[in-house]
């Protein structure tokens, strides 16, 4: 870590600016990721910040991590960013890389959605540390998220294997204080210890110990991977990220992450265990506190991790029985901990009469256009990952069917197969979700001769998670217009038969496209243009307005699901009108609407 600071400042930062600042004081070269939130940020940070480092929005996560292990083999130290549901993307990189010689230290910033605050899943890096048998680190506030970056590339350097940075919601979202040096000078950091690095194909392959594996040709390339982390949880219990506490011998607290701070509010007395490495763990650490009191217990955001591994050692721990997870229990607060460790504390009264509120489009999304023409048509779908996965829920329904980001087209084209009724599957997908992975579909559908109908919605960014670039944009870190991709050029050379663009305003045109593609015998792609109206601030035009007078209050216009169309209660009845502080004047709600009271 950063010692000897000369000119000491205190900043408030957020856990993803401090995982920047952590990365530039690190001397990162390399900066790869595919958005997605709560970790969305660190690369923004990473990029305005910090211009020396080199970041890319990279196609998919895959990629991401890959680039990421390039650089590093190349001797400089590098990061891939993403999300939690991303790293499952990646696994296969990341497996690669696990057991393979790291010469430029290779760490993964990865933002788990605890308790569900901002993110679409309930799942936790942490089990990749099991999986890999690689180091985890997990910060409790920005300090810790700046300090432990820079020990996680020292660890994956020391040690030879990638490290996993899990950082939260909470994290990534909270301010709190970081002292930094302001005379601290970006270092690129250059470690060439290694020739080759190859998956631990040839290292599990040496270790069976078969006749000729001692092979100089062969051992050259093997990395004792199992000692190493063996090695690495030895030295953990010395680590200054894992602080043992030992204080009063009633309770005793293991625990890591911003419930560590939740339990020093509720139990100041009791003994604890803080880990900043939580893979593997430190077994001297645990057990000297096991002794210590009379009853330990584990205290952790996400699922049963480390409790399962404490008691894999031997240790006798109370974790889940108490705390029960998901869906019980999203994530730890001072009063889940305080009702059941200090059942004397007062209650605290939760908030109440927070409506529930399903997720609304943008007004003059050009998603909503398209669950118009399906709905209206009784056309089945399947929705990806986009602003679009909004169509599938129950205010709007054009949607049956979604997954994955970018599987819409191959569960259309297996859907198409297996059913074969002549009622053809749709798929629905986003620019983000075609260059992420939509595309393999795409060439997996034309090379198995699927008569399938794919739209692809080009809003020109990643509009879900806040308007990054895509291949097809014009803008982004890295631009020239020279490399920009051209969403139908590809299409046509992946062999697509029936192409045809259509702009997501021209209702018609876009519903009478729809259905000659749906209809063709043949596979086929409806481009739908407008650019993100959030992202780019189209211009409005005039906006719509509801004629009371001439509306029957059917409701139809609310199914559009455009965040402008508000239902009101006046005098003990509902009244249906359009905000025009919101209404862009695309004029989609019109065409729901039989009875011509929706104008402009």
């Amino acid at each position: 870590m950063q010692t000897g600071i000369e000119r000491a400042v205190m900043q408030m930062m957020n856990g993803n600016e401090a995982v920047a600042r952590g990365a530039y004081e690190a001397g990162v070269k390399i900066a790869s990721g595919f958005p997605g939130t709560p970790s969305t940020e660190v690369m923004d940070y990473t990029h305005h910040k910090y211009p020396d480092i080199y970041c890319e929005w990279s196609t998919n996560e895959k990629v991401a991590v890959e680039v990421a292990i390039g650089a590093s083999f190349a001797g400089y130290r590098s990061m891939a960013i993403m999300k939690t549901v991303g790293l499952h993307v990646a696994a296969d990189a990341l497996g690669g890389a696990a057991g393979s010689q790291v010469n430029g230290g290779l760490v993964l910033v990865v933002g788990d959605d605890v308790g569900r605050i901002a993110g679409d899943d309930y799942n936790d890096c942490r089990h990749y540390g099991n999986m890999f048998n690689i180091p985890v680190l997990e910060p409790g506030d920005s300090q810790e998220a700046k300090d432990l970056m820079i020990k996680a590339f020292e660890i994956s350097e020391e040690y030879s294997t990638p490290v996993i940075l899990k950082i939260t919601s909470v994290i990534c979202k909270t301010n709190s204080r970081v002292i930094i040096d302001e005379d601290f000078t970006y270092n690129v950091k250059f470690r060439d210890k290694y020739p080759v690095s190859f998956s631990k194909v040839i290292m599990t392959t040496i270790m069976t110990k078969a006749k000729g594996s001692d092979n100089p040709k062969l051992t050259k390339c093997f990395c004792d991977f199992p000692a190493q982390m063996k090695r690495l949880a030895q030295d953990s219990n010395d680590f200054a990220i894992n602080k043992l506490e030992l204080n009063d011998k009633k309770i005793g607290i293991i625990t890591a992450g911003t419930p560590y701070y939740y339990v020093k509010e509720v139990l100041p007395e009791a003994s604890v265990l803080k880990l900043g490495l939580v893979h593997p763990l430190p077994e001297k650490q645990i057990k000297e506190l096991a002794e210590h009191v009379e009853k330990l217990y584990v205290i952790e955001d996400g699922h049963d991790v480390m409790e399962k591994n404490i008691k894999d050692l031997g240790v006798s721990v109370i974790g889940k029985e108490l705390f029960p997870k998901f869906p019980e229990m999203i994530r730890f607060t001072p009063d889940i901990i305080e009702e059941k460790l200090v059942p004397d504390a007062p209650k605290r009264t939760p908030q109440e009469g927070v409506p529930f509120r399903l997720p609304v489009a943008c007004a003059g999304c050009s998603h909503t256009f398209i669950s118009r023409v399906l709905k209206k048509n009784k056309i089945k779908a399947a929705a990806d990952v986009t602003c679009g996965l909004i169509g599938c829920f129950p205010h709007m329904e054009s949607y049956s069917l979604q997954k994955c980001m970018g599987s819409s087209i191959a569960l259309a084209h297996g859907y198409n197969k297996a059913k074969d009724d002549g009622n053809r599957f749709v798929a629905m997908i986003g620019d983000g979700g075609f260059w992420a992975t939509g595309i393999n579909g795409l060439m997996n559908l034309v090379f198995n001769d699927s008569q399938s109908t794919v739209i692809v919605v080009d809003n020109s960014c990643l509009a879900m998670t806040g308007g990054q670039n895509v291949a097809s944009s014009e803008f982004g870190f890295n631009y020239k217009p020279e490399n920009k991709l051209d969403i139908a050029k590809v299409c046509e050379a992946i062999g697509v038969k029936d192409i045809v663009t259509v702009d997501a305003y021209e209702f018609e045109e876009l519903e009478s496209s729809i259905l000659n593609a749906v209809n063709a015998k043949t596979n086929s792609v409806v481009i739908v243009k407008k650019p993100c109206v959030t992202k780019f601030k189209l211009p409005k035009d005039t906006p719509y307005f509801i004629d009371q007078d001439a509306c029957t209050k059917c409701r139809k216009c609310i199914g559009v699901g455009c965040l402008a169309i508000e239902s009101k209660g006046q005098n003990g009845s509902t009244e249906i009108v359009i905000n025009q502080d919101i209404c862009v004047g695309c004029g989609l709600c019109s065409t729901a609407c039989k009875f011509d009271a929706i104008k402009n």
